[in-house]
């Protein structure tokens, strides 16, 4: 069903351009999603003053010296909970749905036409020929240079 939806979109009559434009968007738009903690991280050091005045729980209190590093954590571990329950959902997904569409997968094998065939029997046989390689490499050499 998917692969119909897919085949059904043609990128022949775009331009270059606009390809080009629709492969950097899709790029940036997967690398965001790499670049989360990145992001925050730069958000929180733009945004300083206004998350230290604003923001931060410990406000009230300047003698800790928090300077919205609380919200920063705060920001950090609700990104990291996300991308750990986005990956156990991936996990039970893979586990729980993928084997049952495996289950509704029919085989079938088909004899190709060598294996019907039977094989004629060889008129010569192959001569017994064992090989020692061992003694060729450890030996003492057969001629002397002088």
């Amino acid at each position: 069903m998917v692969r119909d939806f897919l085949s059904s979109f043609s990128f022949a009559p775009m331009n270059a351009t606009l390809r080009t434009f629709g492969v950097y968007v899709l790029t940036s738009l997967l690398m965001l999603r790499t670049l989360v903690v990145p992001v925050i991280l730069v958000d929180f050091e733009l945004r300083h003053d206004y998350i230290a005045q604003y923001l931060c729980e410990n406000r009230l209190r300047p003698e800790l010296h928090c300077d919205g590093k609380c919200y920063l954590a705060k920001k950090l571990k609700a990104a990291q909970e996300h991308d750990e329950r986005e990956a156990s959902q991936r996990l039970v997904t893979q586990l729980l749905e993928l084997p049952h569409e495996h289950l509704l997968t029919t085989f079938t094998f088909v004899l190709s036409s060598w294996a019907e065939r039977e094989l004629e029997p060889t008129p010569f046989l192959a001569p017994v020929y064992v090989h020692d390689s061992l003694s060729d490499c450890f030996r003492p050499p057969q001629v002397i240079f002088s």
